[in-house]
């Protein structure tokens, strides 16, 4: 059997407004494929939701352009990690992704004054917390473009999470996965 884990997730950040926003949900999609702790590496997948946290500045009074670091905006990602043979706890697989989404959002976006926040949640606030308007981000990238409450319970059951519908799922659990028969 193989272990696995999954973690809800916030993710936060300043960045550019002219910032695509599927572009930014597949950068972290992408970035946590594969996490590293000391010399392990293990698989992982994120999904989830992508949306914007504040609305855009209104241009000055005086017609300047506003500075860059004035105009970032802030957005989010609210969704499920999950992960195969972690080699620690939740909490430390929860820092193996900070670790991974911090450079690859430095790598794409440069130094924009402060790292991403990447924190773990209850798995009913990224149901109810998550608006309709975000834009559906994971690793197949088979979802609709807009995460209504329905879909993400339909993606909650697809990652064999064995939610029931109307109960809770646990925050981060282990669970054991028959390992694939070739």
């Amino acid at each position: 059997m193989v272990n696995a884990l999954r973690v809800s997730l916030l993710v936060t950040t300043d960045l550019p407004p002219d910032t695509d926003l599927t572009e930014f949900g597949r950068l972290l999609v992408d970035s946590v494929r594969t996490l590293q702790r000391d010399e392990v590496t293990y698989p992982a997948f994120l999904r989830g939701g992508v949306f914007w946290l504040d609305r855009p500045l209104p241009p000055s009074d005086d017609g300047i352009p506003r500075a860059a670091a004035e105009e970032l905006r802030f957005a989010a990602l609210l969704g499920h990690l999950s992960a195969g043979h972690p080699p620690g706890s939740s909490k430390e697989t929860v820092a193996d992704a900070c670790r991974a989404i911090t450079a690859a959002v430095a790598a794409r976006y440069g130094d924009l004054g402060s790292p991403p926040a990447v924190m773990a949640i209850r798995s009913e606030d990224v149901r109810e917390r998550t608006p309709s308007s975000a834009v559906s981000v994971g690793p197949a990238e088979t979802f609709p473009k807009t995460a209504d409450p329905s879909a993400r319970d339909v993606w909650s059951r697809a990652e064999g999470s064995g939610q029931v519908e109307g109960q809770p799922l646990a925050t981060a659990r282990k669970v054991q996965v028959p390992e694939p028969t070739v």
